[in-house]
């Protein structure tokens, strides 16, 4: 970039309330922003309290009530953005957003789309260059047939924990679990596993469609006094910094934000053998894994790290490490912009 300029972000989202990839996007706006070199303008689907949790650090938010591909308006309105906005960088998250982009460049606009999952990559066609959270996604869309010189691997990042850790009294056996509740997430195999786990407690943390299920399985195992259950919280903190385990159970997982929000608030992580979580943690070194849907491994798992204070404090130790030296916000931020840099500049070139 010349001197004095700065590098400009049309950063676009029109994804569910609550998701990993949607938080995300929201704790990188908010870094884009706090970037002396950068000049970012959010496109987001009206959404009120995305809007209101962002509108007094972020300036220029664009709010679209029908930010879909088939309300014939919305080329017309991305289109008026791009040349008002000029951006260099057009950054389009998951399917929707990078679906709808317009057919043809506007300005010199850069198109990166930013996939989370194993998504359908005809929605990508009106990108430049695709940006994964993982080595694994990235590999999947070169095997698509994708360039791998178009395709970044970047992870996310969280934010590092700032509120003072809660004195215990439960002798380490207060287990956490967050994320959508969603068939994914496999929160129905912890609360099962509950039966078996009678000197602990569960608390869940979420949102979602399967939430009268897990109430009945809660009522069924006759697990009321152990195992509750709250909507979703901004402050994730409060939560974490109360528990003593976090679990991540996942049938699915592409990447697991909350893996690395548990290496960042120094609490341990137990999680299932699979995508992210699987790649990220090492088997008693920085995590504990177990086998997917096995209930008994699971509780085997909990019971093993609950009783062994030693172990704990290794893997507390080593995740905290990782999350530094791999996903803390200033490491990751770095390569987004980095990348950013290097393609506006191929592309002047």
């Amino acid at each position: 970039m010349a001197k004095n300029s700065k590098l400009k972000i049309l950063n676009m989202v029109s994804g569910s309330k609550f998701g990993g990839a949607e938080l995300f996007f929201e704790r990188l706006a908010l870094s884009f922003e706090k970037q002396k070199n950068i000049k970012q303008k959010l496109v987001i689907k009206t959404d009120e309290r995305r809007f209101n949790f962002l509108k007094d650090k972020i300036n220029d938010i664009k709010q679209i009530n029908f930010f879909k591909s088939y309300n014939f308006l919305i080329p017309f309105t991305l289109e008026k953005i791009i040349n008002d906005f000029k951006p260099d960088i057009v950054l389009s998250w998951m399917n929707r957003a990078s679906n709808i982009l317009p057919a043809s460049k506007i300005m010199n606009e850069v198109n990166v789309g930013r996939l989370g999952g194993y998504y359908k990559i005809k929605n990508y066609a009106k990108c430049d260059y695709l940006i994964t959270n993982t080595l694994d996604l990235k590999e999947y869309i070169i095997s698509l047939g994708w360039d791998p010189t178009s395709v970044e691997f970047i992870p996310n990042f969280v934010s590092e924990n700032r509120i003072p850790k809660k004195k215990l009294v439960d002798n380490g056996k207060k287990l956490l679990c967050m994320g959508r509740f969603h068939e994914n997430k496999a929160i129905d195999i912890l609360i099962r596993a509950m039966t078996f786990l009678s000197s602990f407690s569960l608390t869940i943390v979420g949102n979602g469609p399967l939430k009268e299920f897990y109430d009945s399985l809660i009522n069924k195992f006759n697990l009321e006094n152990r195992v509750k259950i709250f909507g979703w919280s901004e402050n994730i903190s409060e939560f974490i910094n109360s528990s003593s385990i976090l679990v991540c159970p996942s049938r699915h997982e592409p990447f697991g934000n909350i893996v690395v929000d548990g290496w960042a608030h120094k609490i341990p992580v137990v999680v299932s053998n699979v995508g992210g979580p699987g790649k990220m943690v090492k088997h008693k070194t920085n995590g504990i894994k177990f086998e997917k849907e096995n209930i008994f491994d699971l509780v085997s798992k909990i019971k093993e790290l609950g009783s062994d204070p030693k172990l704990k404090g290794k893997i507390v130790k080593n995740g905290y490490e990782v999350f530094k030296n791999n996903y803390s916000e200033d490491v990751v931020t770095e390569k987004y912009i980095k990348f950013f840099e290097r393609i506006k500049k191929k592309c002047v070139e």
